[in-house]
């Protein structure tokens, strides 16, 4: 039996997860250049389908541990990819001291930590407030933040459905951006590079 979160059982769900979305339409990934290798990694992208952390898995050349809403493991087939891949549970609204705790860890061993800053799904082309995690793990690591644009994804799998469509997924990786780190963060800090991230998104979501 393969260890939770260990490589074999990423390998493994992203073969499951490449599998299934190439049945339904397969995915396309733009800026995989942009994508650093090694080292510290905060990829930040929206929230359009519960495949969204599926096809990120999928399409990404190096291992995500994604910080993901407590509700998500509770569904079928998206909770079993994300459990076995490693995926911490994020609970309450806001992310929970645990899990940032154990995200700085991770970043501090060098590894890419995945986060949806809306903390839910959007509708498409539309952007919910975002919350201040990833920007408290970037202020407090220094790590780049890679944003990652996702598009498709709720053709493919609506909000309240749980069976895929046919349709393609459309993955836009942006060039990283990168904050000095602060050892006091005040509410200010969070606010200001929330707005930052936000306007990024908001640009190529109306660009298209």
């Amino acid at each position: 039996m393969l260890e939770r979160g260990s490589r074999a059982a990423y390998l493994l769900a992203k073969a499951a997860g490449s599998l299934l979305l190439r049945l339904t339409g397969g995915v396309e990934v733009a800026g995989a250049e942009f994508v650093p290798r090694r080292g510290p990694l905060i990829l930040v992208a929206n929230h359009q389908s519960l495949l969204d952390p599926i096809a990120l898995i999928a399409a990404m050349p190096r291992e995500i541990t994604f910080l993901a809403a407590s509700y998500l493991f509770r569904i079928p087939l998206v909770g079993l990819i994300i459990r076995s891949v490693g995926a911490m549970p994020v609970h309450g609204p806001k992310a929970d001291l645990r899990s940032l705790r154990s995200a700085l860890t991770f970043l501090q061993k060098g590894k890419a930590i995945g986060l949806f800053p809306e903390g839910g799904v959007s509708r498409p082309g539309e952007l919910r407030p975002f919350m201040p995690g990833w920007a408290y793990l970037a202020l407090k690591s220094g790590a780049p933040v890679l944003p990652v644009i996702l598009r498709g994804s709720s053709k493919v799998l609506p909000v309240g459905t749980f069976i895929p469509r046919p349709g393609r997924i459309r993955i836009e990786v942006l060039p990283p951006l990168t904050f000095a780190p602060k050892k006091k963060i005040a509410q200010g800090d969070l606010e200001r590079l929330n707005a930052i991230l936000r306007e990024r998104f908001a640009e190529r979501l109306a660009a298209k």
